[in-house]
């Protein structure tokens, strides 16, 4: 591989209407969309709703198991749960018509004022089901009802998946940051650590990475990882080592900082292994997106928690850090996202430490290229 790789991705696909309108069929339909934890779809009627491609979609616990089911009523064509996340019945608000666990409607209001709606009819009202699956703690639904298995769309990164699943403990947060970029270019960003020296000057070279630091690359095609090690000079840091002594039953321990992209949107990150950021970054427009996190500490061993006066320090440290990273980059994405608009070149330049990116555009393309 030469040093330095052409972009794939032409400029004008990060800020065109008509490319977003593409790939929300193309990418965002036709893949597997994680949709959240199944620790938040545990009792009946919890709920996690989402877009996929301008499709709404309600994945709820039924007495039959998870279903997810365009979120949509067929009467009125109402959203009939407008709350990102929560515990109800499949109840449309606007006329009470409610869903079960077929998604036929069984509850009508005044169900004898409709003409001829018997049974057969009912069964012509039900709303459109989507397949579901999950892989270890992680749920995804596939809008398009047509392709690959979840474990097949996943291939090695399955492994991965099983493995944070282990990992993953007490939710410390949701957070969500709006960007005015594509969503694609916040993908992007978080495929290198090129950047940290320059962005992240009070976290992640604090810590000890730096352009110096050595970065491990797994995975090839649509979803990779990578784990950036600490520089040489910031090995040997007693106070850290000792801290992760206190940690040395967690499941996951990565040597850095670990992160892994399940195409096409969802992106993972973990320093040491000590707490878990699970991402999912939204397209909103050509120009705007949503970077959606749940931040969550490890834990030390199925159901064993981290004792509580570790677990405060952690969480506020890890809620600081998180946030003041996602903003830097936040700030870098939008100034990226008016170059682009303003480049006359058609496409950027990669160099070898930027081999996820050109995957990562090499995936699009192939989609977008149908």
């Amino acid at each position: 591989m030469s040093q330095f790789l052409s972009a794939i991705i032409p400029n004008e696909k990060y800020f065109s209407k008509d490319a977003l309108e593409k790939e929300s069929e193309l990418v965002f339909q036709e893949s597997w969309y994680y949709v959240g934890q199944t620790s938040d779809l545990l009792e009946l009627n919890d709920f996690i709703t989402l877009d996929v491609g301008g499709i709404s979609v309600v994945v709820q616990r039924m007495k039959t198991g998870l279903k997810a089911f365009h979120n949509v009523c067929t009467h009125r064509f109402n959203k009939i749960k407008a709350e990102r996340q929560g515990n109800g019945s499949l109840t449309c608000p606007y006329h009470g018509w409610s869903y079960n666990q077929d998604g036929i409607p069984f509850g009508i209001p005044l169900k004898k004022e409709f003409q001829g709606l018997d049974k057969a009819s009912l069964q012509t009202l039900c709303l459109p089901e989507f397949r579901l699956d999950s892989c270890g703690k992680f749920v995804f639904v596939n809008v398009s009802n047509s392709g690959l298995d979840l474990l097949e769309f996943l291939g090695d990164s399955a492994k991965k998946l099983l493995e944070i699943s282990q990992m993953i403990g007490k939710k410390i947060e949701y957070h969500e940051i709006p960007n005015e970029a594509n969503w694609k270019v916040l993908i992007e960003n978080t495929l290198e650590g090129y950047h940290i020296s320059n962005v992240h000057p009070t976290t992640f070279f604090k810590q000890g990475f730096n352009l110096k630091s050595e970065v491990e690359f797994e995975g090839k095609g649509k979803h990779t990882n990578m784990t950036l090690h600490l520089a040489e000079s910031h090995k040997d840091d007693k106070k850290r080592d000792k801290f992760h002594k206190m940690l040395k039953n967690r499941p996951f321990q990565p040597d850095g900082f670990f992160h892994q992209l399940v195409f096409p949107n969802l992106s993972i990150g973990s320093l040491f292994g000590i707490t878990v950021y699970i991402g999912s970054i939204r397209a909103v427009s050509p120009n705007k997106s949503v970077f959606a996190y749940e931040l969550y500490e490890t834990n030390l061993g199925e159901g064993v928690s981290v004792p509580e006066v570790i677990s405060e320090v952690v969480n506020f440290s890890s809620i600081e850090f998180t946030r003041t990273t996602l903003a830097e980059d936040k700030e870098i994405c939008e100034n990226v996202q008016k170059g682009m608009q303003q480049a006359k070149a058609a496409k950027g330049v990669l160099n070898s430490s930027e081999i996820r990116i050109w995957e990562f555009q090499k995936a699009y393309m192939e989609l977008m290229d149908k």
